[in-house]
Formats: C-alpha cells, structure tokens, sequence
C-alpha cells in the first residue's frame, strides 16, 4: 500500500497537523486485507474516498459506510473493513483544529463516524471526491482538499486557554492533575470541562487518558518495561495500568505486544516532538 504523507500550507497549518494519502488498487491484494484496528487517540480525522467505500465492524457485523466522513475522538478501538481498491485522503487536525472549519461542537463527534455531507454542503463534499477520483497524482490530490479546507474556514474567536490546556496535557504525557490545570487556567473544573468538550472532543481527563495510553506505548516499543511504564506514566500498579490498557485496546498489553522489546532498547530516549500529534500508534 502507497501511504504519503504532507504537511499543510502555512494557512492551514495552525489547524492541520498533517495530511495522508493511502492508496492500494492492486486487485491482488483484496481479498488478502485484514480489517484495520484503529487505537484511540487525540486526532480528530476527516477521511474523504476516492476508491471504494470502507466498512465499519459493529457487534460483530460489517456496516457499510460513506465515501466520506469525520472519525471523532474515540475511547475504544475501532475496526474497519476495505471493500476493494483502496484511495483516501486523511486530514489529521490538531487538537481543537476541526472547530474552526465546522459550527457544531466537537463533543457530538465524539465515539462517532459522521458522513462528511452531514457536516459541509453535500454538493461541495461531491465535487472534492468527483476531483480527487480525476486527479493525477498525490500531490494534486492534498492540493484539492487544501482548497476545500481553506473555503471553509471559519474566523471564530480562539480560545487560547484551552488550546494552551491541551498542550500542556500533551507535554506532561497525560499526568497532569485536572484540578491544577483549572487553576493555572484560571477557570472552574466545571468550565475547563465544558469549554475542553467544546472544543477539543473529549474532557479534560478522556484527553489525558488518551494521551496517556499512547505514551505508554511508545515507551514500551522503546524497550521500557511494565514497571517503568506504570512509575513513568503515573499508574498506581500493574493491575490499574493493565485495566486502563484494555479499556483502550481491548486487549491486556501482554497480548497487544506479543513479542518482548528487545532488552538492549530499554530507557533509549523516544526522539520525537511532544506536539506531533500525528504520530501516535494508530493502527495494530
């Protein structure tokens, strides 16, 4: 599969962490997919299809979907299915980024696939795929939806705070205490909640959370071991780290792992940029 990844225009960039172009249009390769396991994490994801629509496994049954949609934050993994060729464009936004091309509250896109003409003009949502499906190329196709993105930006006033209280949950990995971070923003828990819903998709804990189930794999593919991921992470023991693990992946993580890190990787500093959202464990 030929997977591409851009950075946005400097317009776009206080919003967009990055843009993904996934292709696969090989019929070999069809009938050999497996179903794609989706982990949560802080993204909120605009998917638009210029190949055949994707499927979406709920209680254990295959639910066909739209050629495009918005994927909120989730809490647990999602599984999808391909149904032949393979072509999307992904839209990676960063936290509180999608609020500024769309009016309604990122919390109702919370747990949920929502198709893209629900959300934007349903002739306009048309003529991006019908555009992408004629394009030549990767590059024309992330050219596209820039366009499309940039029309529908919107000047909204930025809530700085809790903009600023979302990378602080970032920096500190997800342990950072809910009521200090009320404090330093100089709100209520109650508003940093409601606001931090609004805005971001989630509360400030699911946030955290999130953000913390993923540090806790990046340190364990680093070679850490469960000891050190508990003590790093702020986990109160295994047992508390192993239940919030299977909430999130829906499996403990000695079977998500499966195989041992190698011992001489342990403790090797991640070298990775604490604010690039986009390169969170997606996939397993």
């Amino acid at each position: 599969m030929l997977i591409q990844r851009f950075t946005p225009s400097l317009l776009l960039r206080p919003y967009v962490e990055c843009f993904l172009v996934q292709e696969d249009f090989n019929p070999a390769n069809f009938a050999n997919r497996n179903p794609v396991k989706v982990l949560p994490t802080t993204l909120t994801v605009i998917g638009i299809q210029y190949g055949q629509p994707m499927k979406i496994l709920q209680n254990n049954r295959a639910v066909s979907m739209g050629s495009s949609g918005i994927t909120g934050m989730h809490v647990t993994v999602k599984e999808y299915i391909s149904t032949g060729a393979i072509g999307t464009v992904l839209i990676f936004f960063k936290p509180g980024g999608l609020s500024y091309f769309t009016r309604y509250p990122l919390d109702e896109f919370k747990n949920a696939d929502v198709p893209l003409e629900f959300v934007f003009p349903a002739q306009n949502v048309r003529d991006v795929e019908e555009k992408l499906a004629g394009a030549s190329g990767a590059a024309e196709r992330v050219g596209i939806v820039e366009q499309f993105l940039r029309a529908a930006l919107r000047d909204k006033e930025e809530e700085k705070l809790i903009l600023l209280a979302a990378q602080q949950i970032m920096q500190q990995q997800g342990t950072l205490s809910i009521e200090r971070l009320a404090a330093q923003s100089y709100v209520s828990r109650r508003t940093l909640e409601r606001k931090f819903n609004l805005l971001i998709g989630a509360s400030p804990k699911q946030f955290a959370s999130i953000v913390r189930f993923q540090h806790s794999i990046q340190l364990r593919k680093a070679g850490y071991d469960y000891l050190d991921i508990v003590q790093a992470c702020g986990y109160s023991d295994h047992a508390h780290f192993a239940k919030d693990f299977k909430a999130f992946a829906g499996v403990r993580p000695e079977q998500f792992f499966c195989t041992e890190v190698q011992p001489k990787l342990k403790k090797i500093r991640i070298e990775r940029e604490a604010s690039s959202r986009s390169e969170e464990s997606l996939y397993y």
